[in-house]
């Protein structure tokens, strides 16, 4: 049986106020061949585990016990004196075709989303503005204030941690995020605008992310100044295979959860998706 979305947010969806936020989930979600082998867009762990590697720390746990991801980034670039290695890394390992993001079924129902003006990523991949482009819709990336406010018609992607063609604007390591939890750069003073009247789909998360629990409070933070908004629920996560245990802890951050079942996350997602924009 198909999953299916939300009557209240397909309302909103087909009202022109939803505004997805597309995680690391997504980039897994495309697969292509390197080499005779596959190769899927990495996860956050595996770009923490691929820094331990290359501080010499074959196993990232002896890391780990020390502190936690953030930290460990942040001690790569004290090490290193930037993160230019584990950023050129990520750079030579996205290498996936046109063909590669066409197969991808859940960036074709993330591209489908027509009433969807604006995208928010915290990816540094270029994966979702490339599924606009091949779905026949003109993207804008946005990672900085000076990609701001030219009144173009084109779907916005809103890089929320930058990426790789503004390196000096990507949010990677400890000291990255507690600047952002000021909530008052740029991006965030965007955040706050594009906010106004919509409610938040997060897309490709789980509760173990290291970002999430700081998107979360941003988005809370934000909400909580719109004391005048619209009523009924204002952020939204599509969860594969939830227990009581993320029950409780998204309802306590004010966050719905949207279920999945099966062993498929990106299918299961996907049909989600699809259902919202049928």
């Amino acid at each position: 049986m198909p999953h299916l979305c939300p009557p209240e947010l397909k309302q909103l969806y087909r009202q022109g106020r939803v505004l997805p936020f597309v995680g690391a989930g997504a980039s897994i979600a495309v697969s292509w061949d390197h080499g005779g082998s596959k190769r899927t867009g990495p996860s956050w762990s595996e770009i923490v585990e691929q820094a331990c590697k290359m501080l010499g720390y074959e196993d990232p746990e002896l890391l780990r016990m020390r502190g936690n991801d953030l930290q460990i980034l942040e001690y790569f670039k004290i090490k290193k004196g930037n993160l230019a290695p584990l950023t050129n890394w990520l750079v030579r390992l996205m290498e996936a075709d046109d063909h590669a993001i066409r197969q991808s079924r859940l960036h074709s129902a993330l591209a489908a989303l027509d009433r969807c003006k604006i995208f928010y990523t915290t990816n540094y991949d270029d994966f979702l503005e490339r599924a606009l482009t091949l779905a026949g819709r003109q993207a804008q990336p946005i990672t900085a204030e000076r990609d701001m406010g030219f009144g173009s018609d084109a779907v916005q992607v809103v890089k929320f941690h930058g990426d790789f063609n503004s390196p000096e604007n990507m949010v990677v390591s400890e000291a990255h995020y507690y600047d952002r939890m000021r909530l008052d750069g740029p991006m965030d003073l965007k955040l706050r605008s594009d906010l106004l009247g919509r409610a938040v789909v997060f897309i490709g998360y789980s509760f173990r992310d290291t970002n999430i629990a700081y998107l979360f409070r941003t988005v809370n933070a934000m909400f909580s100044m719109l004391p005048n908004s619209f009523s009924g629920k204002r952020a939204y996560i599509v969860f594969h295979n939830p227990s009581d245990f993320e029950f409780s802890l998204f309802n306590q951050r004010n966050i719905q959860i949207i279920p999945t079942f099966g062993n498929d996350r990106s299918t299961a997602t996907s049909e989600i998706l699809e259902d919202m924009a049928s």
